[in-house]
């Protein structure tokens, strides 16, 4: 090969590996939405099982913390994998 076309090669595969993190990228970016997403849904009914468990107390109040402990704790891990992703 010459340098001429040695220097075309190189740059034929610098743009298609940029391509091909072009694509990587966007459809990371559209898994972590998705997964934000699902978090969030996660986040608010759990919100609205901490306020029921405010309201009834006794044994189901703490069946309920339990619960929304793990919940949360599952919540908590998937940001810290969105975070780890960023």
């Amino acid at each position: 090969m010459n340098p001429r076309e040695d220097l075309k090669t190189l740059l034929d595969n610098l743009a298609a590996q940029r391509d091909e993190l072009l694509v990587q990228a966007h459809l990371a970016r559209l898994e972590a939405q998705e997964e934000w997403q699902q978090l969030e849904k996660r986040l608010s009914e759990l919100r609205e099982k901490a306020g029921t468990a405010a309201e009834i107390g006794g044994d189901t109040a703490r069946e309920l913390l339990a619960t929304a402990k793990l919940a949360g704790d599952e919540i908590l891990r998937g940001y810290e994998r969105l975070r780890k992703n960023l």
